[in-house]
């Protein structure tokens, strides 16, 4: 027995020892800590970026939940090493007392205590790795600036330069204009069938159906109908208005007001005090204010009329509009009842507003609403119900019309409504009645054989159960299956050819800007106005409204009364009639025009300092002075797909340099 156990001892100690070596082989490996790479992945001239300076530099990003792309952070390193390269060139390096200085700056404490060191080595450390690499950054960053005040040195913008652009940027047209599209020019156009015909055997490969078509036969179970057949009672009406949140009843709030009107600019100032004033005087015993108290202000103190004499109270009442944020009334829905605003203003007036009492709709008041939700719910449950009894009928009988006759009456539709049929289709097609469904598209693309049947598929208004009658198998098509198709595109390449010859003829035929209405008109087309035109303002309306230096200097050229030749901007033709033009104004120029200068002056050096920098990297990189290693930046965008991290880009903010300082508050983030 003691010979048995010192076996079964050494047994179990071999397999402790071989599963603990197993279970550790299949141990996942522990992510790279790329922050400590020394391995390179960008050579500048003799300047190195390493994959820890690029690594750290995006987890700096993502502290701040910005997820940039390593390829975009690598960019601009590379960039930072090739103004570091040329400061060195340049004998423009930072000093050390340059850097010391700066730091003292940047972390000098508030209240006049000492230099907090530790605190300093802790915002350095976690900003770029270490106190040398941020001090580093820091000479990179002063060098950076030396560089830059070296090129553009010279730059210079003169008082003409800035009177011009201020001029272009406050001067005002009335316009009018017409935009002349491809599609309104393609509208006009009534091909004959001989010429599509001809068209559509020129270009018959362009129309080569390389997918196989389909034709279908469905049941269509429409959800409204199902609806019309439940019956929803007073009682279960009752139990759905006893189950909603507080504000699902509500009807609206009463709102008082005082209102002072801003009669122009130079008593902006003016009314605000006043309204300051009257909000003050409403506070003072109390944040709330009694609606009493508040109507025997708004009627000696409002100046809206309507209002005022009723003691400031707003006929109606404020509901949620979320498509108009702008409105003022709509800041009382977050407030306390009795609570008052600061003076808010709105177009020219200041208002101050008060929040009464919340009205709550009935049960009678909300009867309809809540039947027509609960019907719409159940009639679309009762469909799907209805519509899987379908599908599985068809499958059994193969008989689309003995099927549809069956449930005829639980649908409450008749046969004729039900059985609906599309022509050879393809994925992206329109279906009549469905549109380009990809619901309808998914449904029958499992249907391969003639009678084969799909499942319920949800469609507009209800649902559909499909039958497969007819496959084409891929092949050039014939013209009257592609008219449509072929019509389209001929309008639209005719249209093309045509549309500069139409916004030429117009122009010529307006000859002046009160002209222009009627050339527009008679050629077919709408004319437009734009009272108070600004040059970079879009002209046009809706998403294709757009503008262009060319046509910007079209109008702005133009004489008083004139007309612009025809422009084109994309697909779309201009004309353009200056009715007339106000010009900015001298005295506001004036006031304006050390801060126009320093604002034209700046953007000028930074256009001069961005092609010197572009110039740059154009010869560095022709004398392979700049390489980047794929292969290394690989390693780190394979870590962050693994760690499962997103690309978003900080919505109007720059890309800030390799390690550029950031300013300490009060207290550590």
């Amino acid at each position: 027995m003691e010979r048995t156990r010192n076996v079964v001892l050494v047994v179990f100690a071999v397999l402790l020892v071989v599963s603990l070596i197993v279970f550790g082989a299949l141990q996942p490996k522990s992510q790279e800590n790329l922050l400590l790479s020394r391995d390179v992945v960008a050579k500048v001239g003799t300047e190195k970026v390493t994959l820890g300076e690029l690594a750290t530099q995006q987890q700096n990003f993502q502290q701040r939940q910005q997820n940039i792309p390593a390829n975009l952070l690598l960019d601009g390193m590379i960039r930072q090493k090739m103004v570091k390269s040329e400061a060195t060139r340049l004998g423009l390096t930072a000093s050390d007392a340059e850097i010391a200085d700066t730091i003292r700056e940047l972390f000098k404490p508030e209240d006049g205590q000492p230099f907090d060191q530790k605190r300093y080595e802790q915002i350095a450390m976690r900003q770029s790795g270490s106190v040398p690499a941020y001090e580093e950054s820091i000479r990179d960053e002063l060098s950076a600036n030396k560089v830059r005040a070296f090129i553009t040195s010279g730059v210079q913008v003169s008082d003409a330069e800035v009177l011009e652009s201020f001029r272009r940027k406050n001067t005002k047209f009335d316009l009018t204009y017409v935009t002349i599209s491809t599609a309104d020019v393609a509208q006009n156009i009534s091909p004959s069938d001989e010429e599509l015909k001809k068209y559509f055997e020129a270009n018959k490969k362009d129309y080569y159906i390389n997918l196989p078509q389909k034709k279908i036969r469905y049941i269509f179970l429409n959800t409204s109908k199902v609806g019309e057949k439940l019956n929803i009672s007073d009682a279960d009406l009752k139990a759905e208005f006893d189950k909603l949140p507080a504000d699902r009843r509500q009807a609206g709030i009463n709102v008082q007001e005082i209102v002072l009107r801003v009669a122009s600019p130079d008593f902006d100032a003016s009314q605000l005090d006043k309204a300051n004033q009257i909000v003050q005087t409403l506070k003072k015993d109390s944040p709330s204010v009694s609606e009493e108290k508040f109507a025997d202000v708004a009627k000696g103190q409002s100046e809206k009329p309507s209002t005022a004499t009723n003691g400031g109270r707003v006929s109606g009442l404020v509901r949620q509009n979320p498509n108009n944020s702008d409105d003022p009334y709509q800041r009382v829905l977050t407030m306390k009842e009795g609570e008052i605003t600061e003076p808010i203003k709105f177009g020219s007036n200041y208002y101050i507003l008060r929040k009464g009492k919340t009205q709550e709709k009935s049960f009678e008041d909300m009867k309809k609403e809540l039947e027509v939700g609960m019907r719409n719910r159940k009639a679309y449950a009762a469909n799907s119900e209805l519509a899987q009894k379908v599908a599985a009928k068809l499958k059994e009988v193969k008989d689309i019309d003995k099927v549809a006759a069956e449930f005829a009456s639980q649908v409450n539709m008749p046969v004729s409504e039900m059985i609906k049929e599309t022509g050879y289709v393809t994925p992206g097609d329109e279906v009549k009645d469905l549109g380009v469904s990809q619901d309808f598209e998914q449904g029958i693309a499992t249907l391969e054989n003639k009678n084969d049947i799909g499942d319920r598929i949800p469609v507009p208004n209800g649902f559909a159960v499909p039958m497969l009658i007819d496959k084409k198998e891929p092949r050039d098509a014939e013209f009257d299956e592609v008219k449509q198709k072929v019509t389209d595109t001929y309008k639209v390449e005719e249209a093309r050819k045509r549309i500069e010859a139409i916004a030429k003829k117009i122009a010529a035929d307006a000859g002046s800007a009160s002209g222009l209405s009627a050339a527009v008109t008679s050629a077919g087309y709408k004319a437009q106005e734009a009272k108070t035109f600004i040059l970079g303002s879009p002209l046009g309306e809706g998403p294709t409204a757009t503008t262009s230096e060319a046509l910007e200097e079209a109008v702005y050229d133009a004489k008083e009364g004139g007309v612009t030749g025809a422009l084109q901007l994309g697909d779309n033709w201009y004309v353009v009639g200056v009715n007339s033009r106000e010009e900015a104004s001298s005295e506001e120029f004036a006031a304006q025009r050390q801060g126009l200068t320093e604002q034209m002056l700046l953007e000028k050096q930074g256009r001069v300092f961005a092609d010197y920098l572009s110039a740059v990297r154009q010869r560095m990189e022709a004398n392979g002075e700049i390489v980047i290693y794929k292969e290394e930046l690989a390693r780190l965008d394979a870590q962050n797909q693994q760690n499962q991290v997103p690309p978003q880009f900080p919505q109007g903010l720059p890309i800030p340099p390799q390690g550029a300082p950031i300013p300490p508050s009060g207290k550590e983030e």
